[in-house]
């Protein structure tokens, strides 16, 4: 035991003191002398200012577009090609009416409902053979028309469309343009 009176002894005089060794071991050191500390509280959130600027999402960066090898010799070869005698026309299947038939525009007829209803009913005009549909787009009706008749296409339309109030706004030797309306129509207001 004289031994250890030895070592306190040297500890002494060395000015050491008692070594704290639960910081060590994963504890949290007390502070020596002080009252333990009270937690800071959280900050508190910014006022959200009702006169500021608006926020809004981040904008998207751009990222440089770098050329790539296949792309660009792709591109050469269309030019190349482009500049080299072109290709014959590809033959457009439409042709010009044939005798007796004549081409016929209407509008407006908006849905495929009221074209259908149109068609109906122009095959009940006197003269009117075969009707072959060639295309309808946004409210555009063009039937190419096979008509024999005493009178020209143009006056039986306006005088024989069941349902329809027919008025011719262009004519020529192959193509007839109308404008139709149901009578239904007429009777809505607006």
């Amino acid at each position: 035991m004289a031994e250890d009176d030895k070592d306190d002894k040297k500890k002494k005089v060395k000015g050491d003191d008692v070594v704290d060794l639960s910081s060590r071991i994963g504890a949290r050191p007390t502070p020596t002398g002080d009252a333990p500390a009270k937690p800071t509280p959280p900050p508190e959130p910014p006022v959200t200012r009702l006169d500021g600027p608006i926020p809004s999402a981040p904008r998207p960066r751009r990222l440089q577009a770098r050329e790539d090898k296949e792309q660009g010799a792709m591109i050469q070869k269309a030019m190349i090609e482009e500049t080299s005698t072109p290709e014959p026309a590809i033959p457009s299947p439409r042709t010009a009416p044939g005798p007796g038939e004549t081409d016929l525009v209407v509008t407006p007829l908006p849905t495929a409902d009221d074209w259908h209803r149109f068609e109906l009913a122009l095959r009940k005009v006197r003269g009117v053979g075969q009707l072959r549909t060639e295309y309808y787009r946004h409210g555009v009706l063009k039937v190419r028309v096979s008509y024999q008749g005493t009178d020209r296409l143009a006056t039986a339309l306006r005088a024989g469309v069941p349902g329809y109030r027919v008025r011719v706004i262009g004519e020529d030797r192959a193509t007839l343009q109308i404008l139709v309306t149901s009578e239904s129509d007429e009777r809505r207001p607006g």
